[in-house]
C-alpha cells in the first residue's frame, strides 16, 4: 500500500508542476500582449531539420528564428523562437513585446496575439490542476 501511496503522490506533483507551467506559458503571453512595451527586433534565421513532406510546400521546414532588440532601459535583449516555412525562407514579424520591469521576458508579436491555443492551455492545465488535486481512493 505504502509503494502506490507514494507513486499516487509523486504522480500528483508531476501533473501539478505540468499544469501550473501550461497556465503560467499562456498567461504571460497574454500579459505580455496587454501590458508589456514593444520594440523593433533584428532578426537572424537558419533551417533546422529535414523536410517534412506531409506539411503544404509553403510550412515543410522548421526554422530556429533568434531575434535581439533594444529595450527601453537602454539594454540588449534577446530570445528565440521557432517557425515553419518553406525551403527558401521563413516570414517573421519584427515586433517583440517585453515587461519592462523584465526585459527577459519577451515573445514575437505572433505568439502574444490572444488565441484558442493559449485558452487550450489554460483550460489543459486547469485540468491537469484539478486532477493533482483529486482524492485518492487509496487512503
Amino acid at each position: 500500500m505504502k509503494n502506490v501511496a507514494k507513486g499516487s503522490i509523486f504522480g500528483k506533483i508531476i501533473l501539478f508542476i505540468v499544469g501550473l507551467m501550461l497556465i503560467l506559458i499562456a498567461s504571460i503571453n497574454i500579459l505580455l500582449f496587454i501590458f508589456g512595451d514593444t520594440s523593433t527586433a533584428n532578426i537572424s534565421t537558419r533551417r533546422v531539420g529535414g523536410s517534412n513532406d506531409s506539411y503544404p510546400a509553403e510550412s515543410r521546414y522548421e526554422w530556429s528564428v533568434d531575434y535581439d532588440f533594444l529595450a527601453s532601459d537602454g539594454n540588449v535583449y534577446n530570445g528565440t523562437s521557432t517557425r515553419r516555412g518553406s525551403d527558401m525562407g521563413v516570414k517573421v514579424e519584427n515586433t517583440v513585446y517585453y515587461f519592462s520591469f523584465q526585459p527577459r521576458l519577451n515573445s514575437l508579436s505572433s505568439e502574444v496575439r490572444p488565441n484558442a491555443g493559449q485558452i487550450i492551455m489554460m483550460l489543459l492545465g486547469g485540468f491537469l490542476l484539478s486532477v493533482a488535486f483529486k482524492k485518492s481512493n487509496y487512503s
